[in-house]
Order: C-alpha cells, then sequence, then structure tokens
C-alpha cells in the first residue's frame, strides 16, 4: 500500500513539474518586431502588421473590382505552438527572419520592411 502512495504521489509531481515548464516557457516569436509597414517583393499586396490592445493584427492592402479599389482587410494574428499565423478563410502561415528582417507569408512569400524601425 505505501508503494502505491509514493507511486501516485510520483507521477502527480511529476505532471506538475511539466506544467509549471511548460507556463514559464516563452513565446515563440516576439511580435513586437513585426510591428510595421511591409511591402512584398513579388508584387503581392503590402500589409501593416500593428498591436491594438493586447492583439496583434495584419492589415492586407488588396486591389479589387473592375475599378481596382483599395479594399484594407485585417485579420488577427494568431499564434499557436510557436507558430505564427492569420485566419483568412484559409490558413496562410507566417515566419520571420530577424537577422535579415524579412517577413515569409506562405504562399505569398517575402517581405521587406518599408521603413527602418525606431
Amino acid at each position: 500500500m505505501r508503494n502505491k502512495s509514493l507511486m501516485r504521489l510520483a507521477v502527480c509531481l511529476i505532471g506538475m513539474a511539466a506544467m509549471v515548464l511548460q507556463g514559464c516557457s516563452e513565446s515563440g516569436t516576439d511580435r513586437d518586431k513585426l510591428c510595421g509597414s511591409w511591402s512584398s517583393v513579388e508584387g503581392k499586396p503590402d500589409v501593416l502588421v500593428y498591436k491594438e490592445g493586447e492583439a496583434y493584427k495584419v492589415t492586407v492592402f488588396a486591389r479589387s473590382g473592375k475599378m481596382r479599389r483599395l479594399r484594407p482587410q485585417t485579420y488577427l494574428l494568431v499564434e499557436e505552438n510557436g507558430n505564427l499565423f492569420i485566419n483568412t478563410g484559409h490558413r496562410i502561415d507566417i515566419s520571420y527572419n530577424e537577422a535579415a528582417d524579412v517577413l515569409t507569408f506562405s504562399p505569398n512569400g517575402d517581405y521587406v520592411r518599408k521603413e527602418e524601425r525606431p
């Protein structure tokens, strides 16, 4: 009986330690570094990444219709298991290369920052 109690206690302690370690881990990407205006190197629509309250948003400045009017659309930037994406009806994954300061949207390609960060 004593061995079973010790085993249960050990299992509970290991489970609690795993939860604490998982809760202490840092987020995969510092989203503040993504904020700014971005221009596609492949001629795709420009994007703006910004923080609104606690949420980060991505606005895509696409032209549509016969008159090719600018119709910005805004999406919530979501982080799941360290991966960033926006949901436009389709999941578009986003990655950031800090060394090159390049934002990559899959499948829309690479984006470079329009202006330098302060």
